[in-house]
């Protein structure tokens, strides 16, 4: 059995652009009939990516929105903050890929046990990739903002130098802070009740995206949005920007307008739980009979991203025929982050 699947994405389409997904449901297969602590360790362990992410969703669910101690919220939340900081710090460190950046991921991770550690060496390479300290950067208005561009002193700093057109999106999810209790028991009644839904998961009837865009409220994303619309640059910036906030978070922990697990008792056995991941909301969702899982649901943020209606084909469609065309969707998949590999297939060109 392929645990993973793939996305494949073919362009110049009689219909457009079309995005196939074979990433198969496997929630209820693996934890059907399971307890609600074997469930949380089996997420864990076969939906490896965001693996801590995943085993806190199951957890939560599970717990049908009872509030965990207060030990072992704060040990989910710098578990679940680590895991967004490293994916996010990977993202940028990646591309350069040298042995230092290597090295300061590799550091990151064994300071995890340690959270004022971990914090200060989060700040350490995030000083790395801005060229200053983060809360320097954060400071920085539009105009400073675009002297650092302009000044293209680190890597990071010259991933922005591009201009890029306004992109059509068809809507935004809700961060797990605004998400409302109707809109959570919504999803839940979905998940559990339409067949494929959440393979092709909508708010309202409508495809929505999901990640650090979703997230972020800060002026310079604000900015770039106005000057150069929605595109890679402005998700790259709300990633760039959540990673800069980070070690200051995971120093003094979370406040409660950035809500990183959030949890529903939705009745009739059926819990549901959020988790923010780096690459958007992770939603578990469990209806329980007798202590064992009777259903088990999971809506993944790369189903969102990839939606074969929402905002990607759209961004797609418009963009200009010619040489660089698959060379720029690329581009546009990457900022869109997704957890299984994918093929672009370019027709009629």
């Amino acid at each position: 059995m392929n645990l993973e699947g793939r996305i494949d994405i073919a362009l110049g389409c009689p219909e457009g652009v079309r995005i196939r997904s074979t990433r198969p449901q496997l929630a209820q297969k693996l934890l059907g009939g399971r307890s609600p602590e074997e469930a949380a360790h089996l997420a864990g362990l076969v939906f490896s990516l965001c693996g801590k992410a995943q085993r806190v969703a199951a957890q939560a669910a599970c717990e049908m929105g009872a509030a965990p101690s207060p030990e072992v919220d704060r040990a989910r939340t710098a578990a679940v903050l680590q895991e967004l900081a490293l994916e996010h710090l990977w993202r940028f460190a990646a591309p350069q890929d040298t042995p230092e950046g290597q090295a300061g991921v590799l550091a990151l991770r064994q300071a995890a046990p340690e959270p004022q550690r971990f914090a200060g060496v989060l700040a350490e390479r995030v000083q790395i990739l801005l060229g200053e300290p983060g809360a320097v950067w954060l400071a920085r208005d539009q105009a400073g903002f675009e002297a650092w561009v302009a000044a293209a002193a680190t890597p990071t700093a010259r991933l922005f130098a591009a201009e890029e057109g306004v992109l059509p999106v068809r809507g935004v999810l809700p961060s797990l802070g605004r998400m409302s209790d109707a809109d959570a028991a919504d999803l839940a009644r979905q998940a559990l009740e339409v067949p494929d839904f959440c393979a092709r998961p909508t708010l309202h009837g409508v495809p929505a995206e999901t990640g650090a865009l979703a997230r972020v409220d800060h002026p310079l994303l604000a900015a770039w949005i106005a000057r150069h619309g929605i595109g890679a640059g402005a998700r790259g910036l709300a990633r760039l920007l959540e990673l800069a906030e980070l070690p200051g978070r995971c120093a003094a922990g979370i406040p409660a307008d950035q809500a990183l697990v959030r949890a529903w008792s939705l009745g009739a056995g059926i819990g549901m739980a959020g988790v923010e991941t780096a690459r958007g909301l992770l939603l578990h969702v469990v209806r329980l009979r007798a202590g064992r899982v009777d259903q088990y649901r999971i809506i993944a943020p790369t189903e969102w991203n990839f939606h074969p209606d929402g905002s990607l084909p759209q961004a797609l469609a418009a963009l200009p025929p010619g040489p660089d065309l698959a060379t720029y969707a690329r581009h546009l998949c990457e900022s869109l982050d997704p957890c299984v590999a994918y093929a672009i297939e370019v027709r009629n060109a």
